[in-house]
């Protein structure tokens, strides 16, 4: 059984706690082989509930690879969440990924029509994905002062460094154990100006503070609408 890197698409969702398995379930009927869940919190942009610390909400991230499925799941999650706006809402975006690890022969996923009004040809969103990896703790300061410079919101994911001799080399900074991961989509006239407020934050000038990077957003779907 042969192994090849194959071009696809990432769909990247955000939606309420225990709703991820939803999404996977809708994306798989529509043709994908299935997708990953992981666990986070929103940042909410809003004064009171965060003078009330209640600006936290508990999120499931559902990460989903495509292929030629793609608008057929897209299609199928953006319907579903139509129809049921209060318990589906959140927010999505597709990825590029230039190359994915697949068996040659396989199955090819079976596929349906794409709903009425699916795009048949991507087109530039105006978004970019901002994804900021700091020690445990650091996370909320990132995303203060982004938020300073006009971003609405983050999700915050929490993991582990690798923290291997190895590891230092490579990346040229000292990693520990316990990290979070902040993930921003915003409008790409706004990536320079948030990019200059995170990096006056003091852990990122730090040797092993923090990295960060961008990704370009392919679209961005607004979940229930």
């Amino acid at each position: 059984m042969s192994l090849a890197f194959m071009p696809g698409k990432l769909l990247i969702s955000m939606v309420g706690r225990h709703k991820g398995e939803k999404f996977v379930s809708i994306a798989k009927a529509a043709g994908a082989r299935g997708g990953t869940i992981l666990f986070g919190r929103a940042v909410v942009d809003n004064k009171i509930l965060q003078a009330l610390f209640l600006a936290d909400v508990q999120q499931d991230i559902v990460f989903t690879l495509m292929r030629d499925e793609a608008d057929a799941v897209i299609s199928a999650v953006c319907a579903t969440c139509r129809e049921q706006p209060k318990k589906l809402g959140g927010i999505a975006f597709v990825l590029d990924v230039s190359g994915m690890l697949v068996r040659q022969n396989q199955n090819a996923p079976k596929t349906t029509e794409p709903a009425k009004g699916a795009r048949s040809e991507k087109m530039e969103s105006g978004y970019t994905l901002l994804t900021v990896i700091v020690n445990n703790g650091y996370a909320d300061d990132v995303m203060a002062q982004a938020r300073k410079a006009g971003a609405r919101g983050g999700t915050i994911l929490t993991g582990r460094g690798t923290a291997s001799e190895e590891d230092v080399q490579f990346f040229g900074i000292t990693l520990v154990p316990e990290k979070e991961v902040l993930m921003i989509v915003t409008e790409k006239e706004l990536v320079t100006p948030i990019l200059d407020a995170i990096r006056t934050v003091p852990t990122l000038a730090e040797p092993g503070g923090g990295i960060v990077y961008s990704m370009n957003v392919e679209e961005f779907i607004l979940l229930g609408q």
